[in-house]
């Protein structure tokens, strides 16, 4: 259970619980949402509030913490055929009628692996064809990192003909 769901179990709306806890709805947003952690004080306060124990509010919140970070995941950037990745492979897994739920956790990475490896450089090279802007930037970067690195070479090379001298 989650620290949102304790919460609408209790019937508190966020304003309200945190004005119990005497701080900005906002700031108890970012709590809940997993975006700032919890001290051990507010943890306890916020527990006596709810009416739960401190075991039970530090698993919602850890629980909260661990499904903000899946969100935030790099992962869930990247596109397959114009689909996020997961709703790609959903796809995938559905159409060569893989049940998921009888994977193991293992099987199922092997699965993701072999779909991305086999997958990833078609979205690449589309991506690339058919969004110009993208290949320029790409480009832009590889010219700003090419010059850089000449200019930082060149430098070290300048560097080492007139060493510095320290006193």
């Amino acid at each position: 259970m989650t620290l949102t769901e304790i919460r609408k179990e209790k019937r508190y709306k966020t304003i309200d619980l945190a004005t119990r806890l005497g701080i900005s709805q906002g700031y108890y947003s970012h709590l809940e949402r997993g975006r700032r952690p919890f001290n051990d004080t507010l943890l306890k306060k916020t527990a006596k509030v709810l009416g739960v124990r401190v075991v039970v509010l530090r698993e919602a919140v850890k629980s909260q913490m661990i499904g903000s970070y899946k969100l935030k995941s790099w992962m869930s950037n990247i596109k397959i055929y114009g689909l996020p990745l997961i709703k790609a492979f959903h796809y995938y897994m559905e159409t060569n009628g893989i049940d998921s739920q009888t994977l193991d956790d293992t099987k199922l990475k092997i699965k993701l692996k072999e779909f991305v490896e086999t997958n990833i450089g078609f979205s690449v090279l589309a991506e690339l064809s058919e969004n110009k802007a993208l290949l320029n930037h790409v480009r832009e970067i590889i010219c700003a990192s090419s010059s850089f690195h000449k200019n930082n070479a060149l430098h070290q090379h300048e560097s080492k003909k007139h060493p510095m001298v320290s006193i």
